[in-house]
């Protein structure tokens, strides 16, 4: 889930004539990194159900404090805006949960939020530490999980926003295929 960042009068900040983008990022203890929502699909579930489902589970507060009338609404426009996804990835993934047998394999989907209207008011899930989730702007080279920023790259170009990730910073196998 993707959005336009905005100055605090609501203009879209541009950075080399290219409008920054922010995305949900949900934070990884384990690895101490930010990543993607996402998880794994059930069986027999639909891709739509999956993202729905694991983002909201991931990077929404949970609606226990919420009116059932603001719990309809956002699932009413979960529901339509999850339906206008562009897939930007599909395919084998470089995750370091892959073995020599097993390997995670992902289709990446983008959802971009260009009013700041829809996504942009979601309850995202936050706390004092920074943990949970939170929008994160695509403005200098992250360290995200496995090969999200990968994901993130291509979301940029795809969307023709800035994107500052244009050199990874791991190089380690073209380091040793110079030795």
């Amino acid at each position: 889930v993707t959005r336009w960042m905005r100055d605090g009068a609501g203009k879209v900040i541009t950075i080399d004539n290219k409008p920054v983008m922010e995305f949900v990022g949900v934070y990884r203890p384990s690895t101490n990194e930010w990543a993607i929502p996402g998880g794994r699909m059930k069986p027999n579930e639909k891709m739509f159900d999956v993202l729905k489902r694991q983002f909201s589970e991931e990077a929404l507060e949970t609606m226990e404090d919420v009116s059932d009338l603001e719990q309809k609404r956002i699932g009413s426009m979960l529901k339509d805006h999850f339906n206008l996804g562009i897939t930007v990835y599909k395919g084998y993934v470089d995750d370091p949960r892959n073995t020599d047998n097993a390997w995670i394999e992902t289709t990446a989907v983008n959802y971009h939020d260009s009013t700041g209207n829809t996504f942009s008011n979601l309850p995202i899930r936050s706390n004092e530490e920074g943990h949970g989730a939170q929008w994160i702007p695509i403005d200098t080279n992250l360290d995200l999980y496995a090969n999200h920023e990968w994901i993130i790259e291509k979301v940029c170009y795809h969307r023709d926003a800035y994107n500052p990730i244009k050199t990874p910073k791991r190089q380690s196998s073209q380091l040793w295929l110079a030795q």
